[in-house]
């Protein structure tokens, strides 16, 4: 599943709406310019995930809600078997997979995510608690002044309010799992 830009900004401005927040209001409670924010409700500005955390989060809906336009259902368990489940490629060497995309009211998102190696990272911030398991690859992860190596098997648990990235080392891509809390 690739990501349709127009539509997740289309339900930016409809649950921004019908949440009944200005895009000035929306815009400060994501820490964000009005002029920032309104790029991102045109669909002309590249939304980055940690944002569409934050604004689900804003408005109290589920984060594929605004990424794919349907709402999870499970209240009980979810199971996602081996090379099933949906591949959203956010852009161009990283992708990811929602772990329990179906389980409504999640105190935690998990998530297999695929990264190709890139020059320059782009370092994100968002709330709660973020854990990295390395199952692939080598991985360095950036988190405020500190950077951290990793190789298969090992993990790292870090306050993501901190400005942080993970990028594959030695021209590889790396494959990990990530939860992240709300």
């Amino acid at each position: 599943m690739s990501i349709d830009i127009q539509s997740i900004a289309g339900r930016l401005v409809e649950l921004r709406t019908f949440s009944d927040y200005s895009t000035a209001q929306m815009a400060e409670l994501l820490g964000l310019s009005e002029s920032e924010y309104v790029l991102f409700e045109s669909g002309k500005g590249e939304i980055p995930i940690s944002l569409i955390y934050r604004f689900a989060s804003v408005v109290g809906t589920e984060p594929m809600y605004i990424l794919a336009g349907s709402m999870p259902t499970k209240d009980d368990a979810v199971i996602l078997y081996s090379g099933t489940g949906v591949e959203v490629e956010r852009y161009d060497g990283y992708k990811f997979t929602p772990l329990a995309e179906e389980f409504r009211h999640k105190n935690m998102n998990p998530m297999l995510v695929t990264l190709a190696p890139t020059d320059s990272p782009e370092l994100v911030v968002h709330g709660g608690q973020e854990f990295n398991y390395l199952l692939e690859g080598e991985l360095r992860v950036i988190v405020g002044d500190n950077e951290y190596f990793l190789r298969p098997g090992d993990s790292l648990y870090f306050n993501p309010a901190q400005p942080h990235a993970q990028v594959p080392m030695n021209g590889t891509v790396a494959k990990f799992l990530t939860v992240i809390t709300e």
